[in-house]
């Protein structure tokens, strides 16, 4: 049987291409904030509902009266487009003949091209979310060296009720708590040091706070913490991940099967997050 050209291009390496398709950093928390969308098509349309479920109608009807009608809900779209996004490295023929086990040499490549990758699309998740131009006033929250929390002198600082006051300005807009949190790790340093942080646990044996411990203290379920770092000349290293923290509420989405799809991480809206800066002096 005559192999086409279609079918000479999907002949990859199955090895190769489950670690690719199944690999993941643990430094990388994104995901967590932006879930992959799955689409069928490179570009299109996705509806963006208001919010007509929390009007109030009246409902009561008599017997043989007509229905509370009421019309149907506007829906508005919004467009996207997706970028292909590639990367790749060159191998010598020499390479793969001296190589005693060249398939875990491939293996280190694959991986060390995700990370690349994944690197990327974690950097540009967090300049969105990070930039405070993306916010309304009321959604975003200045912390002043006055107010560190990093400065444990300061005996009125309480670093989880700044938190929930960012909870509650999420859930005036959107009438629901946020479910996740994205904290960079010098902000994560300093608040599970905080005093008033260590008070509230130190009677039920708790021997370091965890960010289980602060999911329980503020009820918000998924808390990550930003572990990733760049660098520009290969040396110096930066935190992908500034000193904030960011609250959203993330709508839970199903994994998608290994077909080949098309993926459009969609950009932030900015109702439904709340960003905390400079969060240390």
């Amino acid at each position: 049987m005559t192999i086409s050209r279609t079918d000479e291009l999907r002949m990859v390496d199955p090895v190769l291409t489950t670690i690719a398709q199944g690999y993941s950093n643990n430094a990388m928390v994104a995901e967590f904030l932006f879930p992959a969308v799955t689409v069928a098509k490179l570009t299109g349309k996705v509806p963006k509902f208001g919010k007509d479920a929390f009007l109030i109608h009246e409902t009561d009807r008599a017997v043989g009266a007509q229905s509370n009608r009421r019309s149907p809900s506007s829906i508005e779209f919004i467009e996207f487009e997706t970028q292909e996004h590639d990367i790749e490295t060159a191998v010598d023929y020499i390479e793969e003949e001296e190589a005693d086990t060249y398939y875990k040499y491939e293996q280190h490549m694959t991986k060390e091209l995700c990370d690349i990758l994944m690197l990327g699309q974690e950097k540009e998740a967090a300049e969105l979310v990070q930039d405070p131009a993306n916010y309304d006033v009321d959604l975003k929250t200045a912390i002043l060296s006055a107010a560190a929390w990093n400065d444990y002198t300061l005996t009125d600082v309480y670093p989880i009720a700044v938190i929930r006051t960012g909870m509650a300005a999420v859930r005036a807009r959107i009438g629901r708590y946020p479910n996740t949190m994205i904290i960079g790790d010098d902000t994560w340093q300093s608040l599970k040091n905080h005093p008033t942080v260590i008070e509230k646990v130190k009677y039920s044996g708790v021997t370091k706070i965890t960010t289980d411990i602060v999911a329980e203290l503020l009820e918000i379920p998924n808390i990550y913490v930003g572990l990733s770092v760049y660098s520009t000349d290969g040396e110096a290293m930066t935190d992908v991940w500034a000193d904030n923290v960011i609250l959203a509420y993330v709508d839970k989405i199903e994994k998608a099967d290994n077909k080949t799809q098309a993926i459009a991480i969609t950009r932030a809206i900015k109702y439904q997050s709340e960003l905390f800066l400079r969060a240390s002096e």
